[in-house]
């Protein structure tokens, strides 16, 4: 994990300790980010780099990912104080089958600050954003689930059971030649 990677998670950990000091939405903010084109273009580049990642791209690779950047776009817009609302999934239901664990969820803040990267996007207002994205992280953290034992093959009382056929010519169990 880089270094950037643990200060911002070190961030989100006390941004969840301090959510009632910290600064909330603001039309700035969101402006910062560039308003609806600036945070299209965002999502555009941080579903790009979830694509690339390893650890990631198996969650996506059959999703519908233009819906789920329309999602995006809404939640961010509506988290940093846009005139969006958001109107998806609560987090918990969308992620929980998914097996979501800590080094998927460290691997796609990576992504979104890499992203962030991208777009200039200073330090401060990344903070800002992801001190406000932390209380959703026990909505997707959802580690899969260990697996259960398969139950015996049982047959019903009533079932026809059909045995192997045997070859007309009588079964084969000659010795291999030498």
């Amino acid at each position: 994990m880089s270094r950037r990677t643990a200060a911002a998670l070190l961030t989100i950990a006390l941004a969840g300790a301090i959510a009632g000091c910290a600064s909330g939405p603001s039309p700035d903010l969101y402006q910062t980010f560039g308003g609806q084109p600036g945070l299209v273009s965002l999502v555009d580049d941080f579903m790009d780099g979830m694509m690339r990642d390893p650890d990631l791209h198996p969650y996506f690779v059959n999703a519908n990912r233009p819906h789920i950047k329309a999602e995006l776009v809404a939640q961010f817009c509506a988290t940093l104080g846009g005139p969006c609302a958001y109107k998806g999934m609560d987090m918990k239901m969308a992620h929980a089958r998914y097996g979501i664990g800590d080094h998927e969820f460290n691997a796609l803040v990576q992504d979104l600050q890499d992203a962030m990267d991208l777009h200039r996007i200073p330090y401060r207002a990344q903070n800002r954003f992801l001190a406000m994205l932390a209380p959703y992280r026990d909505d997707v953290v959802h580690p899969a689930p260990p697996p259960r034992a398969r139950p015996p093959l049982t047959i019903a009382p009533d079932a026809v059971v059909v045995p192997e056929t045997v070859p007309a010519d009588g079964p084969q169990n000659k010795p291999p030649p030498r």
